[in-house]
């Protein structure tokens, strides 16, 4: 009889075969860890065979080493997981990447490092170290760092005497949002995370659905919601920094499949599609310009649609102009102004908040709402992490038409992801959640809606998915 590490390495080889030939077939390399990475060097990840490959080589891999090693180590190894965290931010912030770059493929001894981080080269090199062991950044000889694949996208796309001697500057580049990102993880989600246990166990906010009572609020010490702290004049430097980690975190699904799904197409010429939430306006922006017999409007706090608008008039002027794409400001807490909207639709707003707040939510867009009107949700759904059998007997979202049930192939019991990890984080901000589709059901229904499809791109959680409900 085959071993379950058998099995898991045979089925790793089997969807390296399907990766091989993607790369053969657009005439490219297989990319090596040990080069930096360069636009295109990677798999082609918008094909659906190779987002399953690269899902099933993942988890198996990782079961597999789940399997090999002791528990004792596992458990260790998992729970050290916060000196990777620290590390990348200590790089990050330090700009080592930057640096690495500009020194080539050779690399730079660790002291000239850190005599530009102004820092402890011991210390330095300890950090690097760490790194390393966990593929990012390697060590070409003794002392001497260089980038590799990983390490490469650190980059801020600023000379090295700019990012030190002007700051202020070191996110003013596209290329900057993965830093961005990774120093906000290190910061704002290591903090929080530190507090969880406490938030969690404390009788006074175990129980609360409360922004306010949120575990990175405890660890900031603020009796705010961390939005509200965001706009304190000394956070300015934060709010900068998370404003362009989130659009790194848009660049992880590429704005061709966040639309894709419900078929805007069919809405009749001059449909009202409102943008509950809307930030900046960028989902609303990519609608107008493919779909110009929409009128889309924004909605969010007058700061932010304020800067939308301006972006928006250098981005689709002619929209702007036309009317057909507006912004407005409005509190998704109280009725919504418009009251003729074909859809209403909300990106990555209610996993922000509780079941209970987000509830209050959806009831403002239900009053607002024609019998006609669609809400669209644009969020993750993520998978229960019980076997495929047991859900098909007491889940209620099999039965929604476009769901999709997270088949694993065998021996794999589970699939990796990032899904869950990221509904830790929105608890440890905003006491928020990433929910299964039978959270959705519920959520919709108590607010007055009905969940009547999806559109799902996996079955794990990983890409954005459109949840589609109409009023009951």
């Amino acid at each position: 009889m085959k071993s379950s590490i058998r099995a898991l390495a045979e089925l790793i080889l089997e969807n390296i075969d399907v990766l091989e030939a993607d790369c053969a077939g657009r005439g490219i390399e297989v990319p090596s860890l040990l080069e930096p990475f360069t636009p295109g060097s990677g798999f082609a990840m918008d094909k659906p065979e190779v987002r399953k490959a690269t899902s099933v080589i993942s988890a198996a891999a990782q079961q597999l080493v789940q399997t090999v090693r002791p528990p004792q180590m596992n458990l260790i190894t998992t729970s050290y997981g916060h000196t990777l965290t620290s590390g990348i931010r200590v790089a990050a912030e330090f700009h080592i990447a930057d640096i690495l770059k500009e020194a080539g493929p050779k690399g730079l001894h660790l002291k000239e490092i850190a005599a530009k981080c102004n820092a402890d080269p011991v210390k330095i090199g300890q950090v690097l170290r760490v790194l390393v062991s966990s593929w990012i950044f390697k060590e070409v000889k003794p002392d001497v760092f260089a980038n590799n694949r990983t390490s490469s996208v650190m980059t801020k796309g600023l000379p090295v005497a700019q990012l030190f001697s002007s700051p202020e500057t070191k996110y003013s580049k596209p290329e900057s949002a993965m830093a961005a990102l990774l120093c906000s993880v290190g910061d704002e989600c290591m903090k929080g995370s530190s507090y969880m246990y406490e938030a969690l166990s404390d009788p006074s906010t175990a129980l609360s659905g409360d922004g306010k009572d949120a575990a990175l609020c405890r660890a900031f010490n603020t009796k705010k919601t961390i939005w509200d702290f965001f706009d304190e004049p000394e956070q300015k430097d934060r709010v900068h920094r998370f404003g362009v980690a989130m659009k790194g975190v848009s660049t992880f699904q590429p704005m061709e499949l966040t639309i894709k799904g419900f078929d805007w197409g069919s809405l009749k010429a001059g449909s009202v599609v409102v943008d509950v939430g809307g930030g900046i306006g960028t989902l609303s922006i990519a609608l107008a310009n493919k779909y110009p017999h929409l009128n889309l409007v924004v909605q969010d706090r007058g700061p932010v649609v304020k800067n939308g608008l301006d972006r928006a008039k250098v981005e689709l002027p002619e929209a702007v102009e036309a009317g057909r794409l507006s912004f407005q400001e409005h509190d998704f807490f109280t009725t919504n102004p418009v009251k003729n909207a074909d859809v209403f639709m909300a990106k990555y707003v209610i996993h922000d908040w509780s079941d209970k707040v987000s509830i209050e939510i959806l009831k403002r867009l239900r009053e607002a709402a024609t019998p006609n009107t669609k809400l669209i949700l644009l969020d993750k759904v993520i998978p229960y992490m019980c076997p495929l059998s047991a859900i098909e007997e007491s889940a209620s979202e099999v039965s929604v038409p476009g769901f999709l049930k997270p088949q694993v192939p065998e021996p794999i019991i589970q699939m990796s992801g990032t899904s869950h990890m990221s509904s830790i984080v929105v608890m440890l901000f905003c006491n928020g959640q990433e929910r299964t589709m039978g959270s959705f059901i519920k959520v919709c229904a108590d607010a007055g809606w009905k969940v009547s499809e999806v559109f799902m791109h996996d079955a794990f959680g990983q890409y954005i998915s459109q949840i589609v409900a109409v009023p009951i």
